[in-house]
């Protein structure tokens, strides 16, 4: 982790209130040439060309930034670009995340309540009433989102909850983690996550996680230590005493880092 880095990520978390501010340290995270302040006045300007066409309203932000080109990555989805935000806002291609920072930061600007919503696997986001679909940049309804987790067998407990900006930060550091490992890049991957655990320090899954990486990289001592750390977040007994059983493997295993 990069002290600079970490720094202006503790920064953010001092003050989580914008989401673009944000989702600008992630894309600092993943690429240390982002340009955070073409970001922010292309933000704005969107904004001002939004404001010049008429009162603003969730719709005209909408469907101005739709005539602006912004819209879904399609096959270039996984690509770990999409959650570098001034990489979106040149390219008009994001995942629903980063172009719902986007779609936030617009209306923000024009004073409009702007929500992240954080539905399973498909970021939201409210202006005002309206619900939309960043990745289609336009509106959608509860209707048809609930029919969407009926289809695809997942609980609505939670699927319609507020995202706060540092849940974006977090859900967009987990998105770039993600792409990280399906490419094999185990070390990337766990250095993404310790900016992660500033944000979520007693999280236990990605403790489970960070050993599942080390186990990857052969290095038992590591896989015994991140285990040793989700044991002390384990939500119940029987979930530590399996845990403990993992870390007596690990600690038989021999090492191939050295």
């Amino acid at each position: 982790m990069k002290p600079a880095l970490r720094d202006a990520l503790a920064g953010f978390l001092d003050a989580p209130e914008d989401p673009v501010e944000g989702a600008l340290v992630v894309a600092r995270i993943i690429d240390a040439n982002s340009d955070a302040a073409w970001a922010r006045q292309e933000i704005a300007s969107l904004a001002e060309a939004v404001a010049t066409a008429g009162k603003p309203s969730a719709e005209s932000v909408v469907a101005n930034l739709h005539e602006h080109g912004f819209r879904g990555a399609g096959e270039r989805y996984y690509e770990v670009e999409n959650s570098v935000l001034d990489h979106v806002l040149r390219t008009r291609r994001g995942i629903p995340i980063s172009l719902a920072v986007v779609l936030m930061g617009v209306a923000r600007k024009l004073g409009l309540e702007a929500l992240g919503i954080n539905f399973p696997r498909h970021f939201l986001v409210t202006i005002g009433e309206v619900l939309i679909d960043p990745y289609q940049m336009a509106s959608t309804t509860l209707a048809a989102c609930r029919q969407w987790l009926r289809q695809n067998r997942v609980a609505e407990d939670g699927a319609f909850n507020i995202a706060a900006p540092k849940d974006i930060v977090l859900r967009m550091l987990n998105n770039v983690r993600m792409t990280i490992q399906r490419q094999g890049d185990y070390v990337r991957a766990l250095d993404i996550s310790d900016y992660q655990l500033l944000i979520v320090p007693d999280a236990y899954g990605l403790y489970i996680e960070r050993a599942d990486a080390w186990l990857r990289l052969n290095a038992p001592e590591m896989v015994a230590d991140e285990l040793e750390k989700a044991a002390a977040h384990a939500l119940d007994d029987a979930t530590r005493a399996r845990l403990q059983e993992r870390i007596a493997q690990a600690r038989r295993m021999k090492s191939a880092v050295h």
